[in-house]
């Protein structure tokens, strides 16, 4: 009679010390010690924790904090009784055993537990938490390998009832995966970690491809282009036209000797000058074109943008990192401005001069204007257009 007291003793000291997160689920080489919440503990918010799902009035099975002796054995015995299994095949000292366990497994829970948290195993993880300033906070994550536990009965039912409703079931499939998890030999890590070892397995959310480069439009601005025959195929000949021109126009000065007087003039009459004033409404029109698709870009993730008050910045549109000539070409409302009209003018002038051609021997030429010659006299003409 003794022993059988003695014995159910360690049964309810097994219960307990029993805990919901033990610290050898980190590393089994651990010091054993966990954390066992209480009811009163339970937290109703709209997610899958232990405290969740105690506000819900699920019994979440605890667990040992170490597999010394007969611990394991004993365990066997508490699980049952946590989770109400059938004993219809069990032995009459079994059932015994578990009936008197459900008896206190009320009040065995109506208190908070912790032990062997005095010092903190160095293999245990931390993670540094700010708090106010300079100051932080050290938090070592620990999992409940009840909560697994629940999810995997959870998982296994949904997916039995996808496979018996068959092509009809509107469930989707839940992907699980093996994580090695408590060594050669788990159950000295906890007689529930085999639970943990049946992770759900979630692919991560993707970016649309056009919010992505919206994003990137916004962060790092873009590089427009003057020519480009697969974006406009007219302002691609249009321009190599021009650069033959201005070419053949910078021979003609340097022939009668306006280079030495410091003299440039491109074209000698009303009719070339008109034709030139056209191609430049020509490359200004597919320029700013360009920073309008990418504004129209950007206003599909508007609500996504960093408010005027978390990020300031003088375009809504654009990071303060972007170049100033960029946030224009993006914004209408900056382009307005004389400063921005002669940054974009002479930016826009000097890659004109820079432009690179397919001359008569179908071969790449770049026209090469210095800026004495041409940047400035384009400058001017492009600065007009955009009054």
């Amino acid at each position: 009679m003794t022993s059988k007291i003695k014995e159910q003793d360690i049964y309810q000291q097994t219960l307990a010390a029993s805990v919901h997160f033990s610290v050898k689920t980190i590393n089994s080489n651990i010091e054993k010690g966990g954390v066992r919440l209480s009811k009163d503990q339970a937290l109703d918010l709209p997610y899958i924790s232990t405290r969740t799902l105690l506000a819900d009035q699920l019994l979440v099975p605890t667990d040992y904090q170490a597999n010394v002796g007969k611990t394991a054995t004993v365990f066997k015995a508490i699980k049952a009784a946590q989770l109400n299994e059938d004993l219809s095949e069990a032995d009459d000292e079994f059932k015994q055993q578990v009936n008197q366990l459900k008896s206190e497994l009320e009040s065995t829970f109506t208190q908070p537990f912790s032990a062997g948290l005095d010092h903190i195993d160095i293999r245990m993880r931390q993670l540094l938490i700010p708090k106010g300033d300079a100051n932080y906070i050290s938090i070592s994550p620990i999992s409940a390998a009840g909560v697994n536990l629940l999810l995997n009965d959870e998982v296994d039912r949904l997916k039995e009832q996808r496979k018996s409703e068959g092509q009809q079931s509107a469930l989707r499939n839940i992907q699980t995966a093996v994580f090695g998890l408590g060594g050669a030999n788990p159950q000295n890590v906890g007689s529930l970690v085999r639970s943990m070892q049946r992770p759900m397995v979630m692919s991560s959310p993707t970016i649309n491809p056009q919010e992505r480069l919206a994003f990137q439009y916004f962060y790092k601005g873009f590089e427009y282009q003057i020519s480009n025959a697969y974006i406009s195929r007219e302002l691609y000949i249009e321009l190599t036209r021009y650069a033959q021109q201005l070419i053949e126009q910078k021979q003609l000065s340097h022939d009668i000797g306006f280079n030495n007087l410091g003299i440039y003039a491109p074209f000698s009459n009303m009719d070339t000058r008109a034709e030139e004033v056209e191609k430049l409404k020509l490359v200004v029109a597919h320029v700013l074109a360009q920073g309008q698709a990418v504004l129209d870009s950007l206003k599909t993730i508007e609500k996504q943008l960093p408010t005027l008050e978390d990020l300031e910045r003088k375009s809504f549109w654009s990071h303060p990192n972007v170049s100033m000539l960029i946030q224009g070409l993006i914004n209408p409302e900056i382009q307005q401005f004389e400063d921005w009209q002669i940054l974009f003018a002479d930016h826009l002038a000097k890659k004109i001069c820079q432009h690179r051609y397919w001359n008569q021997h179908k071969l790449e030429t770049e026209i090469s204007l210095s800026e004495a010659d041409a940047k400035i006299f384009l400058s001017r003409r492009i600065q007009e257009l955009l009054k």
